[in-house]
């Protein structure tokens, strides 16, 4: 029997040795349906596919969340946020900033629109892309309808170089992200960023039920995006 670590939670499995995706998310109680899992290491993360076999070991730690697709439904942005609403993002935000980012610097816009983490650690082929520079600024604009809607895609400084088997980033958003209209691709110009395509398949973000805004940890939350924006990087979709 091994012990592995799923969203911060021990979890036993029946079987030592190799195991799928779907075995570990039924042994962590998860219904692996419209969800991935995504093995979380220092020196990166690794997505496993549905149906292959990996080798686990006593420890291992993985992530389960929404999967990702290449289009979205519709988000609007920069309009009205309710209180509640501000303080899950600072509350997440907080957490991530501790635990991902080691608290490193980090700054959240006053009305919650948007977190900018300076220090988001590029996977091995955009570091070989882009020579000196292991960490980079990274952007994730919040719609108004968070945390009911997630994010869509996320922005990195337009001047990195896309690795040779990379895509999907572009000059203006895509798919109602913001950067979809005139307006919005000058503003991301003006700030030299870049958006990085990855949506999240419709009716697989489960975010919590909330009693009290402390809830957001039983669901769907920003280190689910974080993980998903890590893991886009590192295993592109096919066109």
């Amino acid at each position: 029997m091994s012990t592995v670590i799923v969203n911060g939670k021990r979890v036993s499995l029946p079987n030592s040795g190799d195991a799928t995706s779907d075995d570990i998310m039924r042994a962590a109680g998860k219904n692996p349906n419209g969800r991935i899992l995504t093995k979380i290491s220092t020196s990166k993360n690794t997505r496993m596919k549905p149906g292959e076999s990996y080798k686990i070991n006593d420890g291992d730690k993985f992530v389960e969340g929404p999967d990702r697709v290449k289009g979205s439904g519709e988000f609007s942005y920069f309009g009205h946020k309710e209180d509640w609403q501000k303080q899950l993002i600072e509350e997440q935000v907080i957490d991530v900033s501790q635990h991902m980012f080691k608290n490193s610097p980090v700054e959240l816009d006053d009305d919650c629109n948007w977190v900018v983490f300076k220090s988001f650690l590029l996977p091995n082929a955009w570091q070989r892309a882009n020579p000196g520079k292991k960490f980079v600024s990274m952007m994730i604009i919040f719609p108004d309808q968070y945390p009911q809607l997630p994010t869509n895609g996320f922005y990195l400084p337009s001047s990195l170089n896309v690795p040779p088997d990379a895509a999907h980033f572009y000059s203006r958003g895509f798919g109602g992200a913001f950067g979809d209209n005139e307006d919005e691709m000058q503003a991301m110009a003006d700030a030299n960023w870049k958006w990085y395509c990855t949506h999240i398949k419709p009716g697989s973000w489960r975010p919590a039920r909330l009693r009290q805004i402390s809830d957001w940890r039983h669901g769907d939350n920003l280190w689910h995006i974080i993980t998903i924006c890590r893991d886009v990087l590192t295993y592109p979709l096919d066109e």
